[in-house]
């Protein structure tokens, strides 16, 4: 298969993004702010992906969230045409912005997402995702929000054990896992989501990963 070949056929695509817009227009309405979750709108689409060889769920995940990401953006260009509105679409949410409410170009052009609009437009950068890319975006991406807390409360070993859910003489793999599994559970994004308990697993994670290396 060709690296700029979509995992899906146009077909397929065309019809998620249908759904897509759907079910954005049936959900935004209830919502106060028009603002959706990623997490809501995976768990809504249902996208499954059929692959010839088998991958972590961390790599069936990220390449979920790049199917949706690519329909998002197909979405927001649709959209700017016919004058719908601007959907504004952030690192784990969206937000559509009508027409009536502010200029859709307006909008786009003070965008800064421009960037993430080629990335997920580039079909390479599906394929190129690894296991070790991952581990580097997801320590990034995770920074991001330990880094703006004030909190430097230092754990203790067994604290950050049970922070992470983990048992003594765990391995480097297992800490990676139930760090995503309890950083993803806690993430300020979900519903259920705690920003301090999400600032406490990145000190414990990195706290543990000290340990191992």
């Amino acid at each position: 298969m060709s690296l700029s070949q979509p995992p899906l056929t146009e077909p397929v695509l065309q019809l998620l993004k249908n759904q897509l817009a759907g079910l954005i227009h049936s959900a935004i309405a209830d919502t106060d702010d028009h603002t959706l979750t990623e997490q809501y709108l995976m768990s809504r689409l249902g996208l499954k992906l059929c692959t010839d060889t088998e991958l972590s769920p961390d790599l069936q995940r990220f390449q979920q969230h790049f199917v949706l990401y690519h329909l998002l953006y197909r979405l927001q260009t649709d959209w700017l045409a016919t004058g719908e509105g601007f959907l504004d679409i952030g690192l784990a949410k969206v937000r559509l912005v009508s027409s009536a409410a502010a200029d859709p170009m307006a909008l786009a052009m003070q965008s800064d997402n421009n960037g993430r609009r080629e990335y997920y437009s580039d079909w390479q950068n599906f394929y190129a995702m690894s296991e070790q890319l991952l581990d580097e975006y997801l320590r990034q991406f995770w920074q991001h929000y330990r880094k703006n807390s004030d909190d430097k409360t230092q754990l203790s070993a067994e604290q950050a054990q049970q922070l992470l859910k983990l048992q003594p003489g765990f391995t480097l793999a297992e800490l990676k896992k139930a760090y995503r599994s309890q950083a993803l559970l806690a993430h300020p994004d979900r519903a259920s989501g705690n920003a301090e308990k999400f600032r406490q697993i990145q000190r414990a994670y990195q706290s543990l990963l000290r340990q191992c290396q």
